[in-house]
C-alpha cells in the first residue's frame, strides 16, 4: 500500500513537471518585443508578417491620424456603432475627407474607424479610400523639420527694410537691437509660437530673437 502511495505521488510530479516545462519557455526581451508588437497587430486587425530574420515586419496600411476620402455607390455612406454592425447611427456624404482611428477585421472583412464631421463611426474597407499623398506628406514634413537649421549654423537676416528688428523673447513685441538685413548670424535655438517658427540668434549687435522668415541660409 506504501509502495503504491509513492508511484502515484511520483507519477504526480512527473506530470506537474511536464505541465510546467510546456508552459514555463523563457523569452529573451527580443522575442517578447516582437510578440508583443503581434499581439498589437492582431488587436488592430493587421496580418503580422516576419522576414527572413524572424522579427515582425513593419504593419502597412493606413496609419492612426492619416485622412481619407469617403467613396461609394450611393451619395451617402453609412457609418455602424460596431465593426461588422447593423445598427446605423450616422451617414455622412461621399467625397467627404475623414480621419482615420483604428481598424478591426470581422469575418474576413475590413472595418476601419473614422473620425466624420458626423462623428465617430465604423464603415467598411471598401467606403474608404486613403491618399498616398497624405504618408508622403509627412515623410517630406519630418524631413524639412530634420533639415532645418542646427546650433551653430549660419544664417543670413533678411526683411523689407534694411534693418531687421530683434525681440527680447519669442514672440514678444520689446526690440532690444537691430542689426542690417544680409548680416551674417548664427543660430542657437527655435521655438514655435502660435504657429510662428521663430530663431533665436546671435548677430554683431547681440542675442535677440526673430521671425524665421527674418532669416535665410543663402548668402545674399
Amino acid at each position: 500500500m506504501k509502495a503504491r502511495t509513492t508511484l502515484i505521488l511520483i507519477i504526480g510530479l512527473l506530470l506537474l513537471l511536464s505541465l510546467a516545462c510546456q508552459t514555463g519557455e523563457v523569452l529573451t526581451p527580443a522575442e517578447a518585443t516582437a510578440r508583443a508588437r503581434e499581439a498589437r497587430s492582431v488587436k488592430l486587425g493587421a496580418t503580422p508578417t516576419k522576414n527572413v530574420s524572424g522579427t515582425v515586419a513593419p504593419i502597412t496600411g493606413p496609419q492612426i491620424g492619416d485622412s481619407g476620402e469617403l467613396i461609394g455607390k450611393g451619395f451617402m455612406v453609412n457609418l455602424y456603432q460596431q465593426a461588422g454592425a447593423t445598427r446605423i447611427i450616422a451617414q455622412q456624404e461621399r467625397g467627404t475627407t475623414v480621419t482615420f482611428k483604428d481598424k478591426q477585421e470581422v469575418n474576413g472583412e475590413m472595418w476601419y474607424l473614422i473620425d466624420a464631421p458626423t462623428g465617430l463611426g465604423w464603415v467598411k474597407a471598401e467606403n474608404i479610400k486613403f491618399s498616398e499623398a497624405a504618408g508622403e506628406a509627412e515623410a517630406a514634413d519630418a524631413t524639412k523639420a530634420a533639415s532645418g537649421p542646427q546650433v551653430g549654423d549660419t544664417l543670413y537676416l533678411k526683411g523689407k527694410g534694411f534693418m531687421v528688428n530683434l525681440y527680447q523673447e519669442a514672440g514678444g513685441t520689446r526690440i532690444i537691437a537691430q542689426q542690417e538685413r544680409g548680416a551674417a548670424v548664427v543660430f542657437k535655438d527655435a521655438v514655435d509660437v502660435n504657429g510662428v517658427q521663430w530663431y533665436l540668434i546671435d548677430a554683431p549687435t547681440g542675442l535677440g530673437w526673430v521671425p524665421a522668415d527674418n532669416t535665410t541660409p543663402e548668402a545674399p
